[in-house]
């Protein structure tokens, strides 16, 4: 009788184990994705996502992305409103520089969010680029 080769069957249990594992395990995850103003005023003129402004209240005074909704990242129930909002949907999110909302797209995607674009330059690139801005 012929024995198999140890390394043989520890491969095998290894292959077998990790194809297990991962099929248990397997889950679909989100992504963000950084674009400059250009690409995210086409992504977001398409009209099927969320565009989500992050500033404070004293910046967004100033001027905002037509159709975008206002959540302040610095208030304390920032997830549970964000929580509000359509999981399904893409979210256009941007902030003045593109720090914020890099930090926002992160919540985002930890609260079940599929799809995120960040405005990587922010609001303020937003306006140099000469994209329509909204004042109250």
């Amino acid at each position: 009788m012929k024995l198999i080769n140890p390394f043989v069957l520890v491969f095998i249990s290894c292959f077998i184990l990790t194809g297990c594992a991962n099929g248990q395990t397997k889950q679909t995850k989100g992504t963000i994705e950084d674009v400059d103003s250009k690409r995210f005023k086409e992504l977001s003129d398409g009209g099927k996502g969320i565009i989500l402004d992050v500033r404070t209240p004293e910046e967004v005074a100033e001027g905002f992305i037509p159709g975008s909704i206002h959540i302040d990242i610095y208030e304390n129930d920032f997830e549970q409103r964000i929580n509000k909002l359509a999981k399904d949907k893409e979210v256009f999110v941007y902030c003045a520089a593109g720090g914020r909302s890099s930090d926002a797209a992160g919540l985002l995607m930890k609260n079940g969010f599929v799809k995120v674009y960040n405005l990587k330059d922010g609001f303020l690139d937003w306006k140099k680029k000469g994209f329509a801005v909204v004042k109250k």
